[in-house]
């Protein structure tokens, strides 16, 4: 029976934990490997917020995937009895033909979703802390909001362990191959055989995933907080989560202040691929510093103040930006999930579900057909 196989899962990250959860709460019998400690700084999964936006500007099919999601983020906080999603709405703002409002009116259009329109003039009424372009529209999108990120690793692994996986930490994993229709990996030079194999590696891919005829780039990015002396842009004044895409085509996010370190905010496009994922040059984190600060000063005034924190991570990009969800060409006993290119996180719980099913029924009921590996091969 499916629910007696034998599961390892490489990756410890959102993705890798969800799968653990769902593997293991379908009855499997499961091994997750994290390379580093749980809850590392060394890849694409720290820290405490992620957007959450069912308006997806990026493709219109994964609003699907967004609608399942949430309703198991809804699920995985009643399992764990946890505050994990908070729907605080997202106020999104750009020229009309900006690929991040154009999408967005599509993805609206297309899945009926209601997104109240404000001009710049409106928008400058309505959320006064920001200072718009007079050509720009602004966009809320009441039902997004942000996932609590370390807060939801933590979910996943506890009714992971909970269901009865087995949870390594600093266990690299340094090879995998199929043996008579078992697949054997080596970690910390031990070899232990499986009958199915999740590798979820983030921004470590190409290690793991070298053969598979997609190349995942690792991409340096930096994340900042200011803390302004004003409870107007704390959570619970109900400051919203935000992104503003420039007329140059820069996209810059924001998350309101949830604990003394105030607000934080990144750039989403840009960024510097890296040879490895523990290259951290220096120069990155200066240029990235006076771009946010001068984002900042030009888009949000109000928050203009010194940089109270700052932090570095990892996007691993697909050659065209969306994710690779699949069983592996040459091995079907192998399933995987990479290139999420800075987008991923929102998605963990349907992707952990996802790759739970094609490895314990072969078959996954969510759309992803999209985000297959076969694309790359047309």
């Amino acid at each position: 029976m499916a629910a007696k196989l034998k599961c390892a899962v490489i990756g410890a990250g959102a993705i890798g934990s969800a799968t653990a959860y769902a593997l293991s709460r379908q009855g499997a019998d499961v091994c997750l490997y994290e390379q580093f400690d749980f809850f590392h700084h060394r890849g694409s999964s720290h820290g405490p917020t992620r957007l959450f936006r069912t308006a997806y500007f990026e493709h219109t099919d994964y609003v699907p995937l967004l609608k399942r999601s949430a309703t198991l983020w809804r699920d995985l906080e009643f399992q764990s009895g946890q505050t994990l999603y908070c729907q605080t709405g997202v106020m999104m703002a750009g020229r009309p033909d900006s690929p991040l409002m154009a999408g967005i009116d599509l993805a609206a259009r297309q899945h009926s979703l209601d997104l109240p329109t404000f001009t710049a003039s409106e928008a400058r009424t309505r959320f006064p802390v920001f200072s718009f372009d007079d050509d720009m529209i602004i966009r809320v999108e009441k039902d997004a909001g942000f996932v609590c990120a370390d807060r939801a690793i933590a979910a996943f692994l506890t009714l992971a362990k909970h269901h009865g996986a087995q949870l390594l930490e600093r266990h690299p994993v340094l090879s995998w191959r199929e043996e008579n229709s078992r697949i054997v990996i080596k970690a910390n030079d031990e070899t232990h055989a499986y009958d199915r194999l999740i590798i979820a590696p983030g921004a470590y891919a190409f290690n793991l995933l070298k053969d598979i005829g997609a190349a995942v780039t690792p991409v340096r990015k930096s994340l900042f907080w200011t803390a302004p002396d004003d409870n107007r842009f704390h959570t619970d004044s109900g400051f919203l989560p935000f992104a503003i895409q420039q007329p140059d085509g820069r996209f810059y996010y924001g998350f309101p202040a949830i604990d003394e370190d105030g607000v934080k905010v990144g750039e989403h496009t840009g960024g510097m691929p890296v040879n490895t994922p523990a290259d951290d040059p220096e120069e990155l984190r200066v240029k990235d510093r006076k771009e946010v600060s001068e984002f900042l000063e030009q888009y949000a005034p109000a928050l203009k103040s010194d940089l109270t924190n700052e932090q570095s991570c990892l996007y691993e990009m697909s050659p065209d930006g969306h994710f690779i969800i699949d069983t592996h060409p040459e091995c079907p006993q192998v399933s995987f999930a990479a290139g999420l290119s800075g987008h991923g996180f929102k998605f963990a719980p349907v992707i952990g579900e996802a790759l739970a099913d094609l490895a314990l029924q072969g078959v996954t009921q969510a759309e992803f057909d999209f985000l297959k590996l076969s694309r790359f091969r047309q």
